[in-house]
């Protein structure tokens, strides 16, 4: 029988970051056309009415799933690849592992940082080599892997999604509060939105910064990726600044998100920010709240070119706080921003953004 395995190395259940929600979608939305297994890390998992099957990775059950499966979707991870002749497999490179890999080993990696990088771009090389269908976030990224690409496997370009689903209506905050929605890695730029809010209170703008969480879900990549600055980051910044010390659950982040005024989600300037997408941005999208953003990449060309909020040069706490200052203090302003980004919603639902992967899964059943 003609099915589809959705694999994640990353966590699902009750606490999720961008890839483990990326996964259960997929399964979601695919669950319409095939019958569908996901395979990931299971984190205060529990089952509900969902189109699909579920299993732990790194079992029997979950390994012989990955052998039995007509066609795989997953990030090329340790394990991921082909089980028997005759399978598919797509390959999702929305994530810009490698880049994100070289901001946070820096110029002097250890043996086993180099032996890691190694491992991840011998995975990406196979990857675009074998893959039957390869799956980028932005055109950026499109750019990127193909000259790399040694394979002839086609594209198709699936950003993030939506749930409209969690999507409602509230009233506005009565709070200046400022959200950064995901995580603190070495590739983005905690300090200047701390800085920028700090600078605000001093010039009696009231407002406060909260990061919804600094655990991420998968205890393994907080070991490999967490800042470990951040502690000094919140100890200079007084009463102004807060973090929740868990990753939010899944299901109350647009909740936490509502409470604010802004989403902040600010960069370094590296490569990595030319070729992410930041998914916490759709969380924003979804909450309707206005957004800062760094320059370069996905996010800010989103924000820029749609009006969603405002785009800041790297590293440039002045043009942060202004902007804050601008969406907290000039209500029109931001009651524009905040319909930009309900005239964009739609656009970002899952069911739309995986149209093209859904598409190519029905071509292949109809051959088999």
């Amino acid at each position: 029988m003609f099915n589809v395995v959705v694999h994640t190395a990353d966590v699902v259940g009750e606490r999720m970051a961008g890839p483990g929600i990326r996964a259960w979608h997929f399964a979601r939305e695919l669950a319409a056309v095939a019958p569908v297994t996901l395979v990931a890390k299971l984190n205060a998992f529990r089952p509900a009415a969902e189109p699909f099957a579920v299993l732990e990775r790194g079992t029997p059950e979950a390994r012989e799933a990955v052998r039995a499966a007509s066609v795989l979707v997953g990030q090329p991870k340790r394990g991921f690849f082909k089980k028997r002749r005759g399978q598919r497999i797509v390959y999702d490179l929305f994530d810009p592992v490698v880049l994100e890999l070289r901001e946070l080993y820096g110029s002097a990696p250890s043996v086993r940082q180099r032996i890691h990088v190694a491992a991840e771009w011998s995975r990406l090389a196979f990857a675009l080599r074998f893959g039957d269908l390869l799956i980028c976030a932005s055109p950026q990224q499109k750019r990127f892997y193909q000259q790399l690409q040694s394979g002839d496997a086609a594209w198709i370009d699936v950003p993030f999604g939506i749930d409209l689903a969690d999507v409602r209506q509230c009233s506005p905050s009565a709070d200046n509060i400022v959200i950064w929605g995901g995580g603190t890695w070495e590739w983005l730029d905690p300090k200047s939105a701390v800085d920028a809010v700090v600078a605000l209170n001093r010039d009696g703008v009231r407002c406060r910064l909260l990061f919804l969480g600094r655990a991420r879900p998968d205890a393994h990549i907080v070991e490999r990726r967490r800042e470990s600055r951040f502690d000094q980051i919140l100890a200079d910044a007084g009463p102004y600044v807060s973090a929740n010390s868990e990753w939010i659950p899944f299901h109350e982040r647009l909740s936490w998100l509502r409470s604010g005024k802004v989403a902040i989600m600010l960069h370094r300037p590296t490569a990595e920010a030319e070729y992410s997408i930041r998914t916490r941005l759709f969380d924003a999208i979804a909450a309707g709240v206005p957004v800062v953003a760094t320059e370069r990449g996905f996010a800010a060309d989103l924000v820029e070119r749609e009006k969603i909020g405002v785009v800041v040069p790297p590293s440039d706490v002045g043009a942060v706080a202004a902007a804050i200052r601008r969406l907290l203090t000039n209500d029109e302003f931001h009651a524009a921003c905040v319909r930009n980004l309900e005239r964009i919603r739609p656009r970002f639902a899952w069911d739309v953004v995986t149209t093209p992967l859904r598409q190519a899964i029905e071509q292949w059943q109809m051959r088999s």
